[in-house]
C-alpha cells in the first residue's frame, strides 16, 4: 500500500498565519534494536504549535503523511484513530 495523499491533517480552513511557510519534505524512520527503518515519507511543518485539539510540546512537530512505505509500522505518538503508518495516510 503505496502512493501519494492530497490530504491534510485535518479540515480547517487555511488562515493568515498558516503553517505552510514552515513546511519542508521529511522522510519518517523507526528505530529497533541498532538500527533504524523508513516507513514514509512526508511533510513537517514546524512552526505549528497545536494539533488535533492538544498543544504540542517543544520536541514534537505536525507531519503529514504522502508515502507509505512499511503500512504496519508503529507511529512514534499514536492518537485513538491513528496508531500504524497506513492508518496516517
Amino acid at each position: 500500500m503505496t502512493g501519494i495523499s492530497k490530504k491534510g491533517s485535518c479540515s480547517a480552513p487555511a488562515v493568515l498565519g498558516d503553517d505552510a511557510d514552515d513546511a519542508h519534505r521529511c522522510e519518517l524512520y523507526v528505530l529497533h534494536g541498532t538500527g533504524k527503518t523508513l516507513v514514509a515519507r512526508g511533510t513537517i511543518f514546524e512552526a505549528t504549535t497545536f494539533l488535533h485539539g492538544m498543544e504540542l510540546t517543544g520536541d514534537e512537530v505536525k507531519v503529514t503523511i504522502e508515502e507509505v512505505i512499511v503500512p504496519y509500522a508503529l507511529v512514534p505518538v499514536p492518537i485513538d484513530e491513528v496508531y500504524i503508518v497506513a492508518q496516517a495516510f
